[in-house]
């Protein structure tokens, strides 16, 4: 038991050198104190606003570095829950690929995109629709960004990246990853607007630009714990904002095909 347990952690400390030397640059890691200072938890607790200040300097100078190293952590820590949930050998091939790919859409791609949909969302459409005393403008600003977000860039960039990459991973065609695509996609949807349209309408109308994307990486890994937790549910692998292992691979059929029994031949 000792064993298996320090080869998982052993097998975890590797996933995520890997995804850090990959893509994470040495400058930004100089600004963030990796190891807490020893001694009781008080000490611990007490140390967390010097880290939370050099983690807000990271942010100021290296703020796509930093954004993509938050990004690849949290993959490696909420692939590495839906795994030992899942009671399996720790797959190390699996966690790397989604470091990768959260990386490169919540640290990279989010960086540039949400600076763009909150210049040009700014509440004029739902202005003319509801008057501004009545309602605080930066409110309709942030129901704009949401509703962008989640009706246009989601399903326009997110679902093809995530069914392409996770599709190849698995090994599937590219005709058995749209299938797959076509036939999650609805309940994925509907499973994805109940938690993050509320966590994005907070996120664009509370914080601060600098601190979305780190938001959005944290309320994935919170996404997928929640996953995880529902058993039968639905598989952490297909959710917005989260890092975990894809679908089974589709298997052919096997068996007797028995043709369906129509109305005139029941007794």
């Amino acid at each position: 038991m000792h064993r298996a347990r320090s080869a998982r952690r052993s097998a975890l400390g590797r996933t995520l050198r890997c995804g850090l030397f990959l893509v994470l640059p040495h400058r930004a890691v100089s600004l963030v104190p990796v190891v807490p200072p020893p001694g009781s938890v008080g000490s611990v607790v007490a140390s967390l606003p010097e880290v939370w200040s050099a983690y807000e300097s990271a942010l100021a100078v290296y703020p796509l570095e930093t954004k993509v190293a938050t990004a690849a952590v949290l993959a490696v820590a909420g692939d590495a829950i839906a795994q030992r949930r899942g009671g399996d050998k720790y797959d190390v091939t699996r966690a790397c690929s989604f470091v990768l790919f959260d990386a490169a859409y919540r640290g990279g791609f989010q960086h540039a995109a949400f600076p763009w949909i909150i210049e040009h969302c700014q509440g004029d459409v739902l202005g003319r629709l509801v008057s501004s005393s009545a309602v605080d403008p930066a409110l309709l600003a942030a129901i704009e960004c949401t509703a962008f977000n989640q009706l246009l860039v989601v399903p326009i960039v997110y679902y093809p990246l995530f069914f392409g990459i996770t599709g190849a991973v698995q090994g599937l065609s590219l005709a058995e990853s749209l299938t797959r695509a076509r036939q999650q996609f609805v309940d994925l949807t509907i499973r994805n607007w109940k938690f993050w349209i509320p966590a994005q309408l907070a996120q664009f109308y509370l914080l601060p630009i600098d601190l979305q994307v780190p938001f959005t990486c944290v309320m994935g890994l919170v996404w997928n714990v929640i996953l995880s937790a529902v058993a039968g549910a639905a598989r952490p692998a297909i959710a917005e904002g989260v890092a975990t292992g894809p679908a089974p691979a589709v298997e052919p059929l096997k068996g007797r095909v028995v043709p369906k029994i129509g109305r005139a031949s029941c007794r």
